[in-house]
């Protein structure tokens, strides 16, 4: 009798022989299906989430232990998250197992464990913060092509955790791999962990002498005439922003901002009014990057961000007026860096997508200066009951007051020739001299006290054998204090022959003296900017 691998053929001679069934193992997707829920499977996702929620909480406690603080445990406790995330893959892959196609199951549960683990990290990490005490996080991005233009603009940013985002905070956006880093407690605003190095005004010198040079060899320009115009325009867009413009400085800044409507023109053949709105439509973005960079510049001194977030935005600064000044070929690479083609984007599309960018950036910017501020009032309010240096160097003592106190001897502590400190006669200093702005003063000495100068002095203060004593004092550069803007930031009068002439702060200093507590915890007696 004839045998047959296949049953057709079996058929074809009217079933006359013998069939041969090869049988197959079952699939394993089939055993799965025909198990599910699987003990061992449900196991190994619990244990993933376990794993990532012990890497979470070890990440806590680090910046926690880096404060001097400790985490307290009740918020490590991951029970109630992790039943549900384990009851929730329970569900969900029986319906991926029922709905029976089972060529995509197996990717179907991978993709499915993924997202659940994803968000169990981020709801336990948000919830941990905020059982902590936690008010404010950075946002930390992947830095890679994946990320997405939203995402990527607040990457390194402080934000609160009551800041609403159209996409939610970090790792709640579909596909979001951002994590929300916890930043470090001090008091009611958080802090993140910066070290502050020492000459950071050479460091950002050289981000912008890298951003000028950068456009100016997309440009395929060089020469002295061309760096000048870099940074003239560059100073120029800075004074606009800071409101101390003169109107023949804003009639040259608005010369070279022409050059942004020959540089789209030279890019398509527009009518007047879209080249315009166009030009508008990038200046304004580009005022938003400059208000960002002022903004880091607070943010880095208050501690709030890393030197490299802030160095990136001096360059990425530097680059874009540059590109400005010098034309179409610069300019085009700008537009390239903000997600913009402009040899194929439509006009109209272009500027709807910049306006949108500018109106992110805005927002974002808005609830940071909301977190620097409310550190700035507290602050400051701190720093008024440690000694008397806002009181007699601080932005509201004016111009007047430091004037009669170096011709009169009039405290500006009491306004009268009494001192605010000994309650004795006021002895006229023959230079007076003030920082201009709370802001500028909280963030210089938030900033010292975090450089190796102030760290030396206060423990040689505390334990050196053939030093010790109750106050030492740190002096840093005016630049590296208060930032490359610095001589806007002080003010200073003295007496020559007579009469009041205006300190020259150029290279000037700051002076901080401190004063150990007995429980060795040092405090602001004074601070003040030093010149000529």
């Amino acid at each position: 009798m004839s045998s047959f691998a296949s049953f057709s053929q079996f058929i074809r001679h009217g079933g006359q022989a013998s069939i041969i069934l090869r049988l197959r193992p079952v699939e394993p997707l089939l055993e799965l299906k025909q198990s599910w829920p699987d003990p061992s499977s449900l196991d190994a996702f619990e244990q993933r989430l376990r794993e990532l929620a012990a890497e979470n909480w070890s990440g806590i406690a680090a910046v926690f232990l880096r404060a001097g603080l400790e985490a307290d445990p009740a918020a490590e406790d991951i029970e109630a998250e992790v039943d549900q995330a384990r009851a929730t893959y329970s569900d969900q892959a029986s319906a991926i197992l029922a709905s029976g196609d089972s060529s995509v199951f197996e990717a179907d549960l991978e993709t499915l464990a993924n997202w659940l683990a994803r968000r169990f990290l981020t709801e336990i990490n948000e919830r941990r913060q905020r059982q902590l005490g936690v008010t404010h996080f950075i946002w930390r991005t992947q830095d890679d092509e994946k990320v997405r233009a939203a995402h990527a603009e607040r990457d390194d940013r402080v934000f609160s955790w009551e800041d609403g985002f159209p996409d939610g905070a970090p790792g709640h956006g579909y596909n979001c791999r951002c994590v929300a880093e916890p930043a470090i407690i001090d008091g009611t605003i958080l802090l993140t962990d910066v070290p502050a190095s020492p000459e950071i005004s050479d460091r950002i010198a050289r981000a912008q002498a890298s951003g000028l040079a950068d456009a100016a060899t997309d440009a395929s320009v060089g020469g002295a005439t061309s760096v000048y115009n870099l940074v003239r325009f560059s100073w120029l867009g800075y004074r606009r922003l800071f409101g101390i413009i003169t109107p023949e400085e804003e009639v040259e800044r608005l010369a070279m901002r022409e050059g942004v409507l020959r540089a789209i023109d030279a890019l398509a053949a527009l009518d007047e009014e879209t080249l315009r709105q166009l030009a508008d439509a990038f200046v304004d973005h580009f005022e938003a990057q400059h208000a960002d960079r002022r903004l880091l510049d607070l943010e880095y001194r208050l501690g709030l961000v890393s030197e490299e977030t802030l160095l990136r935005a001096y360059r990425d600064v530097a680059y874009m007026d540059g590109a400005t000044t010098l034309g179409t070929t610069a300019f085009a690479a700008v537009a390239t860096r903000l997600g913009l083609n402009l040899t194929r984007l439509r006009p109209r599309d272009a500027f709807v997508a910049l306006r949108a960018a500018t109106a992110r950036m805005e927002t974002l910017l808005a609830m940071r200066r909301a977190t620097a501020s409310a550190f700035v009032a507290r602050r400051f309010a701190e720093l008024e009951a440690q000694g008397h240096g806002p009181q007699r160097h601080e932005g509201a003592v004016t111009r007047q007051l430091l004037i009669d106190r170096v011709l009169d001897g009039k405290d500006p502590m009491t306004g009268t020739s009494v001192d605010g400190v000994t309650g004795r006669p006021h002895r006229p200093p023959p230079i007076a001299t003030r920082i201009t702005t709370p802001e500028a003063f909280v963030s210089a000495e938030s900033y010292l006290r975090r450089t190796a100068a102030y760290r030396a002095a206060r423990d040689a203060a505390l334990f050196a054998p053939m030093y010790r004593r109750s106050s030492f004092s740190v002096v840093l550069s005016l630049d590296d204090a208060l930032g490359p803007d610095y001589l806007r930031l002080v003010e200073g009068v003295r007496r020559a022959d007579g009469r009041i002439v205006d300190v020259d702060f150029e290279g000037g200093l700051l002076l901080a003296i401190f004063r150990l507590e007995p429980s060795g915890v040092p405090v602001l007696v004074t601070m003040y900017p030093v010149g000529r």
